[in-house]
């Protein structure tokens, strides 16, 4: 009888479950761990193994967007497969594109996340929109008005003010590199580079599923020669051995723009990550 009203007195006091709040996509993922404590579940939509250009959602995902206590999401116009599940949604979501201030790049090339939009609305949204340090501050404190439960004492205050902090340290330190070429095989750095003040690259394609015609190899390799270009940053779906003939001495740097591949769990450790990985390429580059 005694250990039968013990086990119901810590059932009583503890927890039945966490509160959950889902991220469409890891960058966004791992600025919401920041944001909360143990209390709070986040979970990321999109997984490592899934093809983010040929996006079918599971039976599963599309629960984990339902029963989701919030769902945090890049928005319709970038994201328009998930359009309609978030719409179908009871509880409270946050929308990164409908936020005031949002910074947004143009943009136009293939990717899972703009390729619907773009066919049905002809919208140039740039769709790595979390690589804006600017755009994942504002996020944070739509995210700590919209859900407040489970937030970490200061937050988002306090990270707002650490990811600002951070974005001018790593700027200052990319600097003496802030003129050195690289060459990107499409661009999904645009918000990133610009936010680190680095060159824009040259890009070899602008559609992850096609490489350039003979007459762009031609004219790229002639670039990657006159502008001395000794840095490729090579991102988990570009053609290798296309970018190794047309840059054959360059120093080349695997990224990935998803942070898919990296074992931060948190963003700006992840933000730490890309600016080294940047920082060792165009270094190399420079010292050739």
């Amino acid at each position: 009888m005694r250990r039968l009203w013990l086990t119901t007195l810590l059932l009583l006091c503890s927890p039945v479950w966490s509160q959950t709040v889902v991220a469409s996509v890891e960058p966004l993922a791992k600025v919401l761990r920041s944001l909360y404590g143990d209390s709070v579940t986040v979970t990321t939509l999109l997984q490592a193994n899934q093809n983010p250009h040929q996006l079918a959602f599971s039976p599963r995902q599309v629960l984990a967007v339902q029963q989701a206590d919030l769902m945090v999401w890049l928005g319709a116009g970038v994201e328009a497969p998930l359009a309609p599940l978030v719409a179908r949604r009871q509880g409270p979501s946050v929308a990164l594109l409908t936020l005031e201030g949002v910074y947004r790049r143009d943009g136009g090339h293939d990717h899972q996340h703009d390729h619907d939009a773009h066919a049905s609305h002809g919208a140039t949204t740039d769709p790595h929109l979390w690589l804006s340090v600017d755009n994942m501050v504002l996020l944070a404190g739509a995210v700590g008005q919209r859900f407040p439960a489970g937030l970490r004492p200061g937050q988002p205050q306090q990270w707002q003010q650490a990811a600002e902090n951070q974005l001018q340290a790593e700027r200052e330190r990319l600097a003496p590199l802030a003129r050195v070429p690289w060459l990107s095989y499409h661009q999904p750095w645009g918000y990133l580079s610009e936010s680190l003040g680095l060159a824009e690259p040259l890009v070899v394609s602008e559609q992850l599923d096609a490489g350039p015609g003979s007459r762009r190899f031609v004219t790229l390799a002639g670039q990657v020669r006159d502008q001395q270009v000794r840095c490729a940053v090579q991102e988990p779906e570009a053609r290798v051995g296309l970018l190794k003939r047309l840059c054959p001495d360059c120093y080349v740097q695997p990224l990935d723009p998803l942070g898919r591949d990296s074992s931060q769990q948190e963003y700006l450790p992840w933000l730490a990550e890309l600016s080294a990985g940047f920082a060792q390429c165009l270094r190399a580059a420079d010292q050739d």
